[in-house]
């Protein structure tokens, strides 16, 4: 928001309105299937843990569990997913647990339901933040200099 008068800079405009398209685009499309995992909304089944799958980066080590997954009802039949949760300690290959395919390729979740919803929820809003922002910059009339605006905290 420009309240000095001046014109708001257009590169940091750019940047913003850049930013926050490029975290709509990524996230909302995945909004769906961040609120079916929240609820493990899906044909249930079972994973059969087949390998432990790791990656390091940054000094740290993430582990999860890949295998198959069957529905309850025999019509859902998945190769190679991750469940998601899982860790070094939680499987032996072999193993089962109860699990549900919520649509997320790749990835099957525990009857428990997932808080993977937050980031995605956390990067919307933020999403939102900076596009509100370009918007107040550019369609917003100038501050008159000397002129009291209702929210500006100066005048309180």
């Amino acid at each position: 928001m420009a309240t000095s008068g001046r014109k708001p800079s257009g590169f940091v405009s750019l940047l913003l309105l850049l930013a926050g398209v490029l975290l709509f685009w990524m996230t909302v499309p995945n909004l769906g299937t961040a609120a079916r995992a929240a609820t493990a909304d899906g044909p249930r089944g079972t994973f059969t843990a087949a390998r432990l799958v790791c990656v390091g980066h940054s000094g740290h080590t993430s582990c999860e569990w890949s295998g198959t997954f069957r529905s309850d009802d025999g019509t859902v039949e998945l190769t190679d997913v991750k469940l998601y949760g899982s860790g070094r300690d939680t499987f032996d290959a072999g193993q089962t647990a109860p699990a549900v395919d919520v649509g997320n390729v790749g990835r099957v979740y525990a009857p428990t339901g997932s808080r993977s919803w937050i980031i995605t929820v956390v990067l919307v809003l933020v999403a939102y933040a900076l596009l509100v922002a370009v918007a107040r910059r550019h369609l917003m009339p100038p501050a008159v200099p000397g002129e009291k605006r209702p929210l500006d905290h100066h005048t309180l």
